[in-house]
């Protein structure tokens, strides 16, 4: 097994389910794309982690992306996850922050908003939440009750070179027979603190927990740092910008260098690269002007 992985589980007589997220290769691959403050890394830390655990419950083939926005010392913080729990994620801040390096976790979860939008073939969906409380984990416990209309407990666990996370998901109790062992369960589950999830064996910590209940572990998928750049996806986004700008930037500075936010991979595209972006864009629209009359 690798040693970034999701492992999902339930518990066979209660309506819950959950499941925990270990990060360490991959979260270690997306920490050293840049020269991140601190706080900033926790919070991209907890995002991912939070990512995939949400990614858990998707049941189409798609992905999940995790934003914050708004807050005044952040440009943006984003994760993405796929339905085979490929990740990648960044950040990015303020000039003032370019001065000292310097922004504490508190400061980087102290205003903005929550974005999760979930991108398939067959849907697209997105929810907005304010950012509430100390950290990212109560901000999610609210997101998650506003979105499924279902009780969720996130625990996140953060380090620079592990991150961590739990989360418990109570299911529908139709005709509420299991209200109190439920209850019971997420006071336990609240006990859980940070430095247990970095320090322990989580099934072994989870059958201790909750040693009165049989819980069903599900076996461990492997989460990897994939990025989905490409030469292509960077040609189709400069197609969007248009022919008449893209054709005035390669006349002033000769080519067009496109450098990946996530993965750091430089793209460049010269004036024959262009012209041959656009003919075949040219070719396309003939094609289907033919077709039309």
């Amino acid at each position: 097994m690798k040693n970034s992985f999701v492992r999902r589980f339930m518990f066979e007589n209660l309506p819950l389910r959950g499941a925990f997220v270990i990060l360490e290769d991959a979260w270690q691959t997306i920490a050293k794309q840049a020269e991140y403050p601190d706080g900033v890394l926790q919070l991209l830390g907890e995002l991912l982690a939070a990512n995939v655990l949400m990614t858990t419950n998707l049941k189409l083939d798609g992905k999940i992306v995790a934003q914050i926005q708004d807050n005044p010392k952040l440009d943006l913080v984003v994760s993405e996850c796929s339905n085979e729990f490929e990740v990648r994620a960044t950040a990015k801040f303020g000039s003032s922050v370019h001065e000292d390096n310097q922004i504490s976790y508190s400061d980087a979860i102290a205003d903005g908003r929550l974005v999760i939008s979930i991108d398939s073939s067959d849907m697209s969906y997105q929810s907005i939440v304010a950012l509430i409380g100390n950290d990212l984990a109560t901000t999610l416990n609210e997101y998650m009750l506003q979105s499924e209309q279902l009780k969720t407990l996130f625990v996140l666990a953060y380090s620079k070179d592990k991150v961590v996370g739990f989360i418990l998901q109570q299911l529908p109790d139709i005709e509420q027979q299991f209200v109190d062992e439920v209850e019971r369960v997420f006071i336990l589950a609240s006990t859980l603190r940070a430095h247990e999830l970095l320090c322990n064996d989580i099934a072994n910590l989870l059958h201790k927990l909750f040693n009165e209940d049989d819980i069903v572990l599900f076996e461990p998928h492997s989460v990897n740092f994939q990025c989905r750049c490409g030469h292509v996806n960077v040609a189709n986004m400069l197609r969007s910008l248009g022919k008449s700008e893209i054709e005035s930037i390669i006349a002033e500075l000769g080519k067009i260098e496109v450098t990946c936010d996530f993965c750091n991979s430089i793209y460049t595209f010269n004036a024959f690269d262009v012209h041959n972006m656009f003919s075949s864009l040219d070719i396309d629209i003939e094609s289907v002007s033919h077709e039309v009359h």
